[in-house]
């Protein structure tokens, strides 16, 4: 399976953030494994396991235990690059938000956005990507926690005015104090929640954004287009092929044509493609439904029926079976090998 990436730009932030905080960057650099010389190159990438560790020795160097938390209060636009102009550039809040969520992948591949109206309250899901070997599946809190605060922070930057959030709910465990996410977020936070959520009024989305140039938006938008469709043609078909049947997969099993309508491909062509890759459609699609069986059988309040019916079997025998013969073990053995035997 494909691994999650991050561009330079964002790590750069971080490290700097954590070296004026008293953390030595050269150790920073060397836990990400870049050069101090990578961070010339904001659009470079690397694999979100080398992040894991700069965050791991962030946290550890600054004794900052609200870490992420304190990155997401000074982010500016501009750390966002392209993507961030885009929102500058926007006429309201609501289009800002869209431009994020919408190139995302520019900046990571690793988590995304979803943007819901219901009942005057606006809601941002930030959902870790299951459709790709993600250290946000393990080590979730700072690099989230600095999302969800930097949705807060660019809204103020934006329009001037302070984001009315009504809930903040992280899906991650409570740490241990949590009166600095009240201060930042100015609610109650909850924790283990089904999914992390930032809630705001809806008219926040009304609000213009200062110095919105119509102009610039419509140059911003195709150059970043055109860097979305320059990300996807460099990934093999075959990792196309897993993020968008991952995407698909949510009660139904994907068939080659919706996913070959999403990759704007002909079904004989993606076919083709993922033959000369040494695979098929067929093996990728199993690949992530193993996959994404095993993450959700990690989450302990996810049934086994549930699991089966989202990954698209017919009935839990089916899925039972399957699951047997990737890992050679029922689902119960799996779920119960990943719970650590109690102590005497």
């Amino acid at each position: 399976m494909q691994t999650s990436t991050v561009t330079i730009a964002l790590t750069r932030s971080m490290v700097w953030f954590a070296a004026s905080r008293g953390a030595s960057l050269p150790a920073l650099c060397i836990a990400a494994g870049i050069t101090p010389e990578h961070l010339n190159s904001p659009d470079h990438r690397i694999t979100g396991e080398q992040t894991r560790g700069a965050w791991r020795l962030a946290v550890e160097q600054t004794g900052d235990a609200d870490f992420g938390l304190h990155l997401g209060e000074q982010t500016q636009p501009a750390v966002l690059g392209l993507v961030g102009y885009v929102m500058l550039s926007a006429t309201d809040l609501r289009g800002a938000f869209e431009q994020l969520i919408r190139y995302t992948n520019l900046l990571t591949n690793g988590v995304r956005g979803r943007l819901e109206i219901r009942c005057g309250q606006a809601h941002i899901d930030l959902l870790i990507s299951d459709n790709v070997d993600n250290f946000l599946h393990t080590d979730p809190r700072h690099p989230i926690e600095s999302t969800a605060a930097t949705l807060v922070t660019l809204a103020r930057l934006l329009s001037g005015r302070a984001l009315p959030v009504t809930a903040m709910a992280f899906q991650h465990a409570a740490p241990t104090a949590a009166h600095e996410h009240r201060r930042v977020f100015r609610v109650p936070v909850k924790f283990d929640a089904p999914v992390t959520r930032l809630s705001f009024d809806e008219s926040a989305l009304s609000w213009p954004v200062l110095h919105a140039h119509p102009k610039l938006l419509a140059t911003f938008e195709a150059e970043a287009a055109a860097a979305l469709a320059r990300l996807g043609e460099n990934q093999p078909w075959a990792a196309r092929t897993q993020q968008a049947a991952a995407d698909l997969l949510k009660g139904a099993l994907p068939t080659i044509q919706a996913v070959a309508r999403i990759l704007k491909v002909s079904p004989r062509s993606l076919q083709r493609s993922l033959t000369h890759e040494g695979t098929s459609f067929r093996i990728v699609v199993d690949g992530v439904r193993r996959s994404l069986a095993e993450r959700y059988l990690a989450r302990p309040g996810t049934s086994l029926n549930e699991v089966a019916f989202i990954l698209g079997f017919s009935e839990p025998s089916a899925f039972h079976r399957s699951f047997k013969r990737w890992t050679q073990q029922t689902p119960q053995q799996y779920r119960a090998s990943l719970t650590p035997p109690a102590a005497e």
